[in-house]
This record gives C-alpha cells, structure tokens and sequence, in this order.
C-alpha cells in the first residue's frame, strides 16, 4: 500500500509540473522552435512510412535532394523504430502531430517513471526518490525535448529503463533481469545510436571482472555465466553495427547526403572555429542545459563520490568513470556540432543521473543524518521548486520567444487544406520559397525542394537548391509544378524569381501559389501602378509649426517641429533629428489593403557616430521595419536611403507609420522624403 502511494503521488507530481510546463498545449503544436527541421525530418519519414506503403527498409522524407534530387530516400543513424510506430498510430487513430508527440512524451515519462523506480528501489526514501526523479525534469533541454518529434528523449528514457533493470540485476543476482537490460538496452541504442553510452561502460565492467582486475563481490561473481553474457552483450554491438552499416550504404545508394552517419571532430576546426563553437554553448546553450545552481549541485556530488571513491558503491562508480570517458570522446568526434545542436548532449544526461544516484547511495549508507536531515529535505524542495519555475521560463521562451519563427511562417501550418482546394495534390513537387531547411514541405505535406544548400558533410562539391534562376530552372527539370513563395516581398527581393512568378494560382494570407507549368500571365510584379506619390522638402510648415506641408497639395507630414537651417539637400531647410527629438518627419497611413506596397526614400547627412534610419512600423498588429539600403552617396556627404515596404494580411487595416529616426545624441539630418505608394497587385478589377 505504501508503494503504492509513492507511485500515485510521483504520477500526480508529474503530471502537475507537466501541467505548469504547458504540456497540455504543446502536445498539440506542430513542429516548430529550437530545431523545428530535425522535427520535421522526424515527423516526415513517420507520415511518408504512413502515406507510402509502410516499407521499414526504404525509408524517405518529403525534401527531394536524393539520387541527383530526384527523390527523399534517405536512412537515419537511429533505425526508425520510433517513426515507423507513429505511423502505424497513425492507422489507427489518423495522422495527426499531436498523436507523435503524445506518444513521444509518454515514452519519455515513461523514463523517468522508472527513474523514480530505481531510486526507490536503491534509497527506500520516497522524498529522495520522487524529488530527485523531478529534477532531471527541470533541464530545459529535457523539458523541451521530451514531449517532442525527435527519438532521443525515448533513447535515454530506455536507458534508464535499462539501468532500472541492470540494477537490480546486480543486487538481486537473477539473470532475466540482466537479459530484460539488454533487451530494454538494444531498444534505446536501436532509438539513438549514443545511447550505447551505457552498455559500452556495463561492457567495461564485464571485462574488468573477467580479467581479473575488478572484484564485485566478495564471494563469486556478478557475470558467473560468461559466455551467455557477452553473446548477449555483443549480440547488441553487432545489430546496432549492420544498422548502421546499411545506413551508410543505402544513403550512399542513393547520393544522399543528409542524415549524418559521420564524425565532426575538434581536429577539423581551427582556433577561431573552436573558440565560435565555445562561445555558442556558453552564451545559447549552457543555460539550457540545466540552471547554474544544478550544475553546481551536480558537481558537489561528482566531489562527494571522488572524495569518497573506496565507498561507492563499485559498479556504480566504475561505470561514471567509464561513462565520463566515453562522454569526452564523443564531444571531441561530435565536437563542431554542438555549436547548433542543444539535442546532442541528451544521452550523455545519463552521465548526470549516475553521479546523483552514486552519490545517495553513499548518503544512504554511511552518512544517514545527512541524508534523512529535514533541513536538507527542504533546502533541496527549494532548489527543485525553483528550477521547475526556471525550466517553465525557458519553454515560455523557446515558444513564445526569438527562438520561435513560428508568426513568420505561420501560412505553412495551415495551406494544406487549401492546396487541395485549388487542385494542388500530395504527388505535385513543388518549390518553396524562403526555406533553407525542409520544414515547409513537411508541414504542407508537399514534396519538393526548398533553398536548402546540401553541404555534403563539408566534404565535398556544395549543391545549392533555389537560390538563382538557374536552381529553379533545374527544380522545374526535375518536376517541380508550383512555386510557392511566403510573402511578396520575398519576390523583390530576390529578383531571379520573377519570371517564374506569372501564373498566381492562389494566394493563401501571405502564401502565393505560383503555376511553373501555365502560359497564361496573370500576375505581373513589375507593373505596379502608383496610387499617389507624396514628397517633403521640409520647406514649408503648417501655422502651429507641428507638421511639415507638401509643397504642391499642402499634405501634412508628421513632426514639423524638427525642421531646422543647419543643413539642407535642397532648398534652406532639412529635419533635424536627435536624442531629443528621435522622430523627423514621416506620414501615417489608415487604409491599408494587402498587396499594397510603399517605396520610401530620403536623402540623409549623418556623423560617424549617427546613422540615423527610415523605420515603418504598425499598430496594433506589431509591425517594425528598419531594413535600408544607401543608393546614392554624393561628394557633399549627403546619401540616399531607401525602403520597401509590402503589406501582407496581417498589416492589412492597420495603421502604417513612416518616419525617420535618430536616438544618438549627434543629429542627423534628412531632406527630400519621398513615399510612393503602390496599387494592391491582388487588386486586379481594373486589368
């Protein structure tokens, strides 16, 4: 009975934090944030095995960049255990994101279920037990990746499993606890390749006993049945080893070069690269790993077992030590990766949970005060209340914060349905436009290509997709039959899409579908008809001196009160802007339609120390725009700025600012605005 009430209150306990993490909502998200194309990838070979047959061996995503780019057949390092058992959910329950996450996460709670398990079993504590399970369930990292696309959370939630199992194995002597390990073992390697990390250090501990040079026990020995265990044990090596081997030879097979099957050592990286990949994990990434005050409780207790080696418990500190190497050797072979990749160090956590339970059970055992002690009990409830508030804050951040392009690209989660509307079927490739990753195609469930730029592993000819006419023209050879492009700004500013950019088959909020296969002109972005063209010279004033005049219709213009004799490009007058006064002139805009455009330019006289900018901005919808470029440069100091803007949907309603801006105390002075504003191209009643 009492058991069971640990369990129920562990359970509870977790599904609380889970609860307070917003887990609830985040189960139904579509891959997005820190490493939304690694999700993608995940989420697209589970809905290509779903779609395409349910073929294990030939396993593919939706990014055609195989076989010359042709294809997606491409074979992960991991066997694909995970994606395909989504897929098969997903005949039963239908695809759907969130069946992959849910499933993911309770794989991952799973672990950590057994996490609380094995700590029991070792310490009898249910305090220590359950509060020590939950603070791994306050590292960032974990948190975000536990209920999420990606198979290594459930690679280290296996191998806790497997450590559950090991454990008891090692106090209770039954050997189908020792086979149960290596089955659960084989499943977190089979899920992530550096979940070995485990077996690898449990393999070291075999060999030791055996040759001799480790004594377990006083009286026999732990692997009494020798050959059975290392044909188990290596019965693992060797089926993770033909995975990996037939994913190296299929990826071969097929020229693809994108799932990873290599090493980026430190030997590869000069000084200043090595430096890059440090700073990156010092300033992006270490706090996300854990807060500060975990890391340091971590290293007290990494102490603790140093200072009191002869009292750990010997398999326990054997296998740190041998962990701990294999940890170094993994950081210097994966070394450059962990500049960009916060889902690295996921299986090396293992590491961490070691220490903490090698630790406790030298409290247990020979410092029991310390570790019944209610006022270490409590300090440590703070600590894991505090973090579990820290941990909150980061998902908050990843979600909801810069590391989220989510609002910029929110059109993709939602065009499926609409595609099909317009004719659009799964089987058509498309392009799309701007995508240096994969993400858009998975979430439009649309095969095809995207400006992604296949390094080959830094080691071999570039391939760049998309990013001249030249690229597209290739994709179109390939069979791309629709170019779809978020945001008309993109064609702008990338003028080599323009002569693809004639046949608008749709526009989805900010999407436009382009047919690549139609004659028939219909959209023409060239010809963009001016709606009215204002200009101030700041020359003129109105009567209360508040507001610049145009000099020919006498339209206002904003912040007249900046007008100044100092300097001028043309006539006797400029405005003047600077700490004081930030904002120069500039006119306000109440009727926006979508499709509409504005080129603003305006001729400035800066200091060294003062740029100055045109910004446009909007409310209530949070616009902000401060993208210039310097057209002219002349002899007198004087420069022209320029600025387009494009309203999309969003903007839409809204009310448009244009100003100049300044908040350096030099000044800054500008001359000769001038907006021109741009008939909606969607507007086409009058062509």
């Amino acid at each position: 009975m009492k058991k069971n009430y640990a369990v129920l209150l562990f359970i509870l306990l977790l599904t609380g934090v889970s609860l307070f993490y917003n887990y609830q909502d985040i189960a139904f998200k579509r891959p997005q944030s820190v490493h939304k194309w690694r999700q993608s990838d995940c989420a697209s070979i589970a809905l290509n095995y779903y779609q395409g047959g349910m073929h294990f061996f030939d396993s593919e995503t939706h990014n055609l960049t195989s076989d010359n780019g042709k294809d997606g057949k491409c074979c992960t390092s991991e066997t694909p255990i995970l994606y395909f058992t989504v897929a098969v959910l997903y005949k039963i329950f239908g695809y759907h994101d969130f069946v992959y996450r849910i499933f993911n996460m309770l794989l991952f709670f799973l672990g950590l279920f057994f996490l609380f398990r094995l700590l029991h079993y070792l310490l009898k504590d249910v305090f220590w037990s359950i509060t020590l399970s939950l603070l791994f369930f306050t590292s960032p990292v974990l948190v975000y990746y536990g209920n999420n696309f990606l198979s290594n959370s459930s690679a280290f939630a296996f191998s806790i499993i497997g450590w559950y199992y090991f454990i008891r194995f090692l106090f209770e002597s039954k050997q189908k606890w020792f086979y149960i390990s290596i089955v659960v073992f084989l499943i977190a390697a089979a899920l992530k390749v550096t979940a070995l990390f485990s077996l690898f250090a449990i393999t070291g501990i075999f060999i030791l006993e055996l040759s001799g040079l480790l004594k377990i026990r006083e009286n026999g020995k732990l692997f009494n049945h020798p050959v059975r265990y290392s044909v188990s044990i290596a019965s693992v090596f060797l089926l993770i080893g033909l995975w990996i081997v037939h994913a190296h030879n299929f990826n071969k097979m097929h020229d693809c070069s994108y799932f990873s099957t290599n090493i980026f050592p430190v030997w590869e990286l000069n000084r200043e690269q090595i430096k890059g990949v440090f700073e990156n994990i010092r300033k992006i990434w270490l706090p996300e790993y854990f807060h500060i005050s975990v890391l340091a409780f971590l290293a007290i207790c990494f102490f603790i077992l140093l200072g009191f080696f002869r009292k750990a418990n010997k398999v326990l500190i054997y296998s740190i030590i041998f962990i701990f190497a294999e940890v170094i050797i993994y950081i210097v072979l994966q070394f450059s990766t962990f500049a960009d990749h916060d889902y690295y160090t996921i299986d090396m956590y293992i590491l961490p949970i070691l220490i903490v339970i090698g630790t406790f059970d030298i409290l247990k055992r020979h410092f029991n005060k310390i570790f019944t002690s209610i006022i270490f009990k409590w300090f440590f409830s703070l600590l894991l209340l505090f973090n579990i508030y820290y941990a909150h804050q980061k998902i908050n951040s990843r979600y909801e914060g810069w590391m989220n392009d989510y609002p910029q690209n929110k059109d993709f989660y939602s065009v499926t349905p609409y595609l099909r509307q317009i004719g659009i079927t799964a089987n058509d490739t498309v392009i799309s436009i701007p995508d240096y990753s994969h993400a858009s195609l998975y979430l439009m469930n649309q095969k095809g290509w995207t400006e992604y730029t296949d390094a080959k592993f830094n080691r071999g000819t570039r391939v760049h997709y998309n990013q001249d006419s030249a690229g597209i023209q290739s994709s179109i050879n390939k069979g791309a039959k629709y170019l779809i492009v978020n945001g008309i700004k993109e064609i702008y500013d990338k003028p080599y899409l323009k002569p693809f950019c004639t046949n608008l088959a749709g526009k989805y909020n900010q999407i436009l579908i382009f047919n690549l296969r139609s004659k028939v002109k219909n959209f023409d972005i060239e010809e963009r008809t001016i709606i009215k063209k204002l200009y101030c010279s700041a020359e003129l004033l109105s009567s209360d001196k508040q507001s610049f005049l145009g000099e020919n219709d006498s339209i206002s213009f904003l912040n007249g009160n900046t007008r100044s004799d100092k300097m001028a490009h043309t006539g006797k007058y400029s405005s003047k802007v600077e700490a004081s006064s930030p904002y120069g002139m500039g006119f306000k805009f109440k009727d926006l339609k979508s499709g509409e455009s504005f080129k603003i330019s305006v001729f400035r006289k800066s200091t060294a120390k003062s740029k100055g900018s045109i910004i446009a901005s909007s409310s209530p919808f949070p616009y902000y725009n401060s993208e210039n470029t310097i057209k002219e440069t002349g002899t007198d100091g004087w420069e022209k700025i320029v600025m387009d803007v494009f309203i999309s949907d969003d903007l839409a309603g809204q009310e448009l600012v244009i100003y100049v801006y300044n908040p350096e105390s030099d000044p800054v002075y500008f001359d000769d605005l001038e907006i021109i504003r741009y008939k909606s191209l969607y507007d086409t009643k009058d062509k």
